[in-house]
């Protein structure tokens, strides 16, 4: 008889051997069968069927192992991973058989819908399900319905009619007595805070809400109700009623059933342990989560690959506490509130070549309070976040903290569409008194920074909307920002706020309305260290600033140095540049010659001024309100700021400026918003000098009725262009006319204001290009006519450009 003691040791290794080799394990929602032995599973003829059946094996998973999910079936449910790979055999969960990827959805397709009203219907939900936040209507995420209707005035928010305690609004459209009790109140409590308030009771025109966070309401800042039964007036539009387990729907003229209609009601898709380690997902595409999709916390070496995440409830992928998380190769679509988001306790994250597009494009469907709205965002070490594409998002492309950080070869395409105030690529550090060292921006394509007016001050002006191509915020030091393209940013290319021992060399900025800007205030420490060489900054148009800077009182030998750039203005009026005074609020344009002067600053950069066609055309549609050729007398230009006028015969007026900043004032009468006004200033001096053009207020309180317009005089006396778009209405207008640093007599011949109908630009669109690949590979381009870059060198037929490279065109 065999010794217990051997006969063990001989069982054990007859185990051992057994489970030394890897295996695969099936899952089918079409042909699997949950009853099939562990034996049986291991074939891909007799797979598993549910994601329950592999969750209560997953325990038993061993290095190695792989499940394999059927291409082509949808999985319905969440897969929680509660076992750990070794580096040398990760655990793979991926795909098997031809078709699409496998699904994993946490969608429930609505039925048994019943009339509620015309045009509404209803369904109920099971028990205990939460708040939903996903809902689809033929595949398309629709938001919750809300009043007002985005398509209404000021894109649906109301602005409140005063604000006496933190929770608590009024506005006068609110006057039936508890109709939104119950609801949910959408706050924008600033350009980049947008919070959902639980609405408590309402009373008269007062809404009384139970805040979200530590933001208050602010003046002048709009509010919207959402997520009511009353709110269901539109197409699409719906409601979860909690409490009575009720989904509600807009159906328009069609019924429920000749449409397909989906909620998420499975919080997360994945979800692990604490501390789980090397893990594989490859091939799988997730959808319908109600919160984050995948919610990762902490371990060691998760990896995704070819993944593909779609319409999350909240974010797509939440991580914390892992080291070494890899996504690469994978698409994330409509992601309510952020879409790769690295929470805490992160380290060396690598994200590559993903495309992440549509998240939190919705207003009032992210989240609460601050970092939400983001492609990426992530405030972890040692980062490497390269070659990914980002369209379309609600606020941040990618955002940033933490040291050793590589941001590398990304194309970011459209952010700040619902919040403002963010970047393309934004850092920030704060007063956490945190220190962060080696960071790099290099070789990433930026464009199309909108920027949000609606529902703040912003709205119905020409004011540029805070939105910025490369934002570096509150005490943000220690960062390389290298050959960069930034272009059709609405307000700042790149934009330095309390930063220091920033590097911004090599990049191309083209059309923003400043090109690069510094600013230092009471929210952070004072701008030093700065080094801003080599780079090409490009202005569109005559009002754009080249390059300005917002201080108290700004030293320029603190800040640092900028110099061997190449300023290029193809509108024709020259570099320009600025200084904004935090405390006097008074703003001072320079030239290229006189910024060098006052600051240092640039005197071996070079200035190259392209000079097009007349970009406007007056059309018989269009009215002049004024047109003074100075023939007799001043013809009411008057001087109200530090200057004297004097007419000449030969029809002209001449400008003796006393003071750094003069002032002139024409009256001309009331304004509309819905108006386009075109200044056509014919003036000359004999120095270089800056002028700036705006539209006020005649009487008091003299409020600015547009933002202001930069623009250089000379001595060759050319007409000067100035559009006004969209400017604040009044009844009572005045044309103000600036006049900067000018110790030289200035000669003003004609000053004539059009008022034009809409859309009438007529500049060639194809007079420059801005030729971009924000691809990973080389691509060859085709131009459309003979271009000259700016080196003059000349272009035509094709041009090649390797990844991530730009170039300038100018036609010939």
């Amino acid at each position: 008889m065999m010794p217990k003691k051997r006969l063990f040791l001989l069982f054990f290794l007859i185990w051992y051997s057994e489970r030394s080799y890897s295996a695969n394990y099936y899952l089918s929602a079409s042909s699997g069968n949950d009853e099939r032995t562990l034996k049986e599973a291991q074939h891909p003829d007799t797979p598993w069927q549910s994601l329950n059946r592999l969750n209560d094996y997953i325990p038993q998973l061993n290095p190695g192992d792989s499940v394999l999910f059927k291409s082509g079936d949808v999985f319905y449910g969440s897969l929680n991973l509660k076992k750990s790979g070794t580096s040398e055999k990760p655990i793979v969960f991926s795909h098997y058989g031809e078709g699409a990827p496998p699904v994993i959805s946490g969608f429930s397709t609505l039925k048994n819908w019943e009339k509620s009203a015309p045009g509404i219907y209803f369904t109920h939900v099971p028990q205990t399900t939460p708040q939903i936040n996903v809902l689809t209507l033929n595949g398309l995420p629709q938001p919750l319905g809300r009043f007002p209707n985005r398509d209404e005035k000021n894109m649906g928010y109301l602005i409140p009619d005063e604000i006496t305690v933190k929770n608590q609004i009024s506005h006068e459209t609110l006057n039936e007595s508890g109709q939104w009790a119950g609801a949910e109140l959408v706050i924008r409590k600033n350009h980049w805070i947008i919070d959902r308030e639980k609405v408590l009771s309402h009373q008269n025109n007062s809404l009384t809400f139970l805040p979200s966070s530590g933001y208050p309401p602010k003046k002048g800042y709009g509010f919207f109700v959402q997520n009511h039964l009353n709110t269901l007036d539109q197409m699409g539009e719906w409601y979860h009623d909690v409490q009575k387990n009720r989904l509600y729907l807009c159906t328009g003229e069609q019924t429920p059933e000749e449409l397909r209609i989906k909620v998420s009601i499975q919080e997360h898709l994945l979800t692990t342990l604490t501390n789980t380690r090397h893990i594989l997902i490859k091939g799988i595409h997730f959808e319908g989560a109600n919160k984050d999709a995948l919610l990762i916390r902490g371990g060691t070496d998760f990896h995704l690959d070819a993944v593909a995440i779609e319409n999350s409830g909240e974010n797509a992928i939440m991580v914390q506490n892992m080291d070494r998380f890899r996504i690469e190769n994978s698409k994330i679509l409509n992601a309510q509130n952020s879409g790769i988001y690295l929470r805490s306790g992160n380290y060396q994250a690598s994200i590559r070549k993903n495309h992440i597009e549509n998240t939190h494009i919705y207003s009032g469907m992210g989240q609460s309070g601050d970092n939400n709205g983001y492609g990426i965002f992530s405030i972890s070490d040692a980062d490497t976040i390269t070659n990914n594409t980002i369209k379309n998002s609600g606020y941040v492309g990618i955002g940033f903290r933490g040291s050793n950080t590589l941001v590398k070869n990304n194309y970011i395409d459209g952010f700040c569409l619902v919040k403002g105030d963010g970047g393309g690529i934004y850092s920030y550090t704060g007063n956490a008194g945190k220190k962060y060292s080696n960071r790099k921006i290099i070789g990433n394509i930026i464009q199309n920074g909108n920027g949000a007016r609606e529902g703040t001050p912003l709205h119905n002006t020409d004011f540029p909307a805070p939105a910025e191509g490369i934002y570096l915020d509150d005490n943000t030091e220690n960062i390389l920002v290298a050959d960069n393209t930034v272009s059709q940013i609405n307000n700042r290319g790149i934009y330095l706020h309390n930063a220091k021992n920033i590097n911004v060399r090599n990049n191309l900025v083209f059309d923003a309305s400043f090109l690069i800007f510094l600013a230092d205030d009471q929210l952070g420490q004072p701008l030093a260290g700065v080094l801003i060489t080599e780079n090409t900054l490009i202005k569109k148009n005559p009002h754009q600033v080249s390059m300005g800077v917002r201080s108290a009182n700004p030293e320029f030998t603190l800040i640092g140095v900028s110099d061997q750039n190449k300023h290029v203005d193809i509108s024709g009026a020259g570099a320009s540049f600025s200084i904004q005074n935090n405390d006097t609020k008074e703003e001072i344009y320079f030239s290229l010659e006189g910024w060098r002067k006052k600051t240092n600053w640039e005197n071996k950069s070079e200035e190259t001024i392209q000079s097009p066609e007349k970009p406007y055309s007056y059309t018989s549609e269009g009215k002049t309100i004024k047109n003074i050729g100075f023939s007799t007398d001043t013809s009411g230009l008057n001087c109200v700021k530090d200057c004297t006028l004097t007419w000449g015969e030969g029809g002209y007026v001449s400008v003796s400026a006393e003071n750094e900043v003069s002032g002139l004032k024409l009256d001309i009468g009331p304004v509309r918003h819905e108006q386009i006004y075109l200044l056509t200033l014919t003036a000359s001096s004999s120095e270089p000098v800056m002028m700036e053009a705006y539209l006020r207020q005649r009487g008091p309180a003299y409020q600015k009725l547009c933002h202001g317009k930069p623009f250089a005089l000379n001595k060759n006396g050319k007409e000067n262009q100035i559009l006004i778009q969209q400017p604040r209405e009044d009844g009572d207008a005045s044309l103000i006319l600036n006049i900067f640093q000018s110790k030289n007599e200035i000669r003003i011949d004609n000053i004539r204001i059009d008022m034009l109908p809409p859309m009438k630009k007529t500049d060639e669109p194809d007079s420059f290009l801005l030729v971009t690949n924000p691809k990973s590979s080389q691509d060859m381009l085709d131009l459309k006519g003979s271009y000259k870059d700016l080196a003059s060198k000349r272009h035509s037929g094709k041009i090649n450009l390797a990844p991530y490279q730009s170039i300038f065109l100018i036609k010939e």
